[in-house]
C-alpha cells in the first residue's frame, strides 16, 4: 500500500466532481442520489478514523460509479469502472497543477472500488469498504430499494442478494465486518425469504 501525503485538492476540483455525480445521478437514476450521499458518508467517517486523505476518499465515492448510468443505458454495466476512470481522468486533466501521487490516488479509488488482492492506498481501501455499505447494510439495501420501484420486484431482490454476497467478500477493514456481518445476515435471510 502506497504511503500518504496531505496534499491540497483544489474545492473547485471537489465542486465540479459533486456537480458531475448529482447531474449524472439526476439524468440517469444509477447511483441514487441515497447511494451517492451514503457512500459519502461512510467514506467520510472512515477516513477519519484511519486518518486517511478526506477529499481524495470524498472524490473516490463520489467518482467511483459516476457513469454507471451510461453503461447501464448502452448495455455495459460490466465497462462502468472503466468507463467511471475515463471520466475521472478528463476531470482531472483539468487541474494541472494537481500533485501525480493525488491524481493516480484518486484513480485508484475508482479502479479498485470493487476490491483488490492488494490495495494502492489506505484511501482506495476505504472507498472499497465504503461501497460495500450500500449492499450489506440494512440502511443501504433499503434506501437503495425505494430507488429501483419501476424494476420487477424479483430482479430487485436477486441484484441485491448477489451484490451482499460480492460486496461481503470485497470488506477488508475490520472495523466494518464487524458492524456489518449481522446486517449482512439479516440482509440474506429477509431477501433470501422472498417468495413470489
Amino acid at each position: 500500500m502506497r504511503p500518504r501525503k496531505n496534499n491540497m485538492i483544489p474545492q473547485e476540483l471537489i465542486e465540479k466532481a459533486k456537480k458531475f455525480a448529482y447531474i449524472q445521478t439526476e439524468k440517469y437514476k444509477a447511483p441514487s442520489l441515497f447511494q451517492v450521499e451514503f457512500t459519502n458518508e461512510k467514506g467520510r467517517w472512515l477516513a477519519e478514523e484511519f486518518g486517511a486523505d478526506k477529499d481524495i476518499v470524498l472524490l473516490g465515492t463520489l467518482l467511483m460509479d459516476c457513469m454507471i448510468g451510461v453503461a447501464i443505458q448502452e448495455g455495459r454495466r460490466e465497462k462502468h469502472v472503466e468507463m467511471s476512470e475515463d471520466k475521472t481522468r478528463e476531470l482531472l486533466s483539468e487541474f494541472s497543477d494537481l500533485d501525480k501521487e493525488v491524481r493516480e490516488n484518486i484513480i485508484w479509488c475508482i479502479k479498485q472500488h470493487h476490491g483488490a488482492d492488494k490495495f494502492y492506498s489506505l484511501e482506495s481501501e476505504i472507498c472499497c469498504n465504503a461501497d460495500c455499505y450500500r449492499f450489506v447494510s440494512v440502511k443501504g439495501v433499503l434506501g437503495g430499494i425505494k430507488f429501483y420501484r419501476e424494476a420487477p420486484l424479483k430482479d430487485i431482490v436477486n441484484l441485491y442478494l448477489e451484490k451482499a454476497d460480492g460486496k461481503w467478500q470485497a470488506l477488508t477493514l475490520d472495523i466494518c465486518k464487524k458492524e456489518l456481518e449481522p446486517q449482512y445476515r439479516a440482509v440474506k435471510f429477509f431477501l433470501g425469504s422472498y417468495r413470489e
